[in-house]
Parts: C-alpha cells; sequence; structure tokens
C-alpha cells in the first residue's frame, strides 16, 4: 500500500542495532535512514549510566535532507542532558501538536539521520540507548 498511511509504529533505528556501542564517547550520526513511508517520527534517548568527565553534554536532533542532497540540521531536537543520567524526546511529522525545540511539524522528506553531539572535557554517556521510531 504504496503511499497509504499506516499508523502502526516501527523501529526504524536504533544505536545498538548500528553496532555501535552503548557507551557514547564521541560525536556522531546514524547515516542516512530512509522515512518515505512514515508520516511521524518519534527520536528518544535514555543514557542510564552516570556521564563522566568534566562538564559533560549530550545533544541529540534530527536531521532532514532535501532532494538535492542539502543536510538541514536539528529540525528537531531533545533537550540537553548534561551530568546525571536521564532521557529524552522529540517529535517529527504530521501530526505534531505543537511547534517547539522538540518537536516539528513538516512533511517528512525521503531520508534524515540521527546526530549527537558531545561537548565538555573528556565525555562519556555509558548506558546510552538512541532509537528512531515511525508510523
Amino acid at each position: 500500500m504504496s503511499g497509504a498511511y499506516n499508523p502502526v509504529a516501527r523501529t526504524l533505528w536504533t544505536l545498538s542495532g548500528s553496532g555501535l556501542g552503548t557507551t557514547l564517547s564521541a560525536s556522531g550520526t546514524s547515516g542516512p535512514i530512509s522515512v518515505g513511508s512514515v508520516a511521524d517520527l518519534w527520536l528518544a534517548v535514555t543514557v542510564s549510566g552516570t556521564p563522566t568527565g568534566t562538564g559533560p553534554t549530550l545533544d541529540v536532533a534530527l536531521d532532514v535532507q532535501d532532494a538535492d542532497g542539502n543536510w538541514y540540521p536539528a529540525v528537531a531536537k531533545i533537550g540537553q542532558l548534561t551530568t546525571t543520567a536521564g532521557r529524552g524526546v522529540a517529535y517529527a511529522g504530521l501530526h505534531m501538536p505543537n511547534v517547539t525545540s522538540t518537536s516539528a511539524a513538516l512533511v517528512l522528506p525521503q531520508w534524515c539521520r540521527v546526530a549527537w553531539t558531545l561537548g565538555g572535557t573528556t565525555p562519556g554517556y555509558p548506558g546510552a540507548s538512541i532509537s528512531l521510531v515511525g508510523r
């Protein structure tokens, strides 16, 4: 049923499924993820361990790509995680209740990626889990 709205949620990408370890110690991206068959996205991050380093910060965001291959960074982003274990979510797509820094009402393009940025001195985020779910 190409082009039909299918409200069944499915996992599109996970940090652990990408072969990356669960301790984040460097910035990175998921690589391109096809989202052409979904109308809405839910981006979630959980850090179960205590972050290490001096002044550690973790930013996780959703980037989208236009038809010419240009990346538009952080169309939806999770509130910054700092020195304690925690979690956050961000949303993007057609069925968003509002538009804030953690949600974006937009028609999703064919491709997106998850990006995470670490700050501070020798930051480490053990027990990190990042996932992207679409419907």
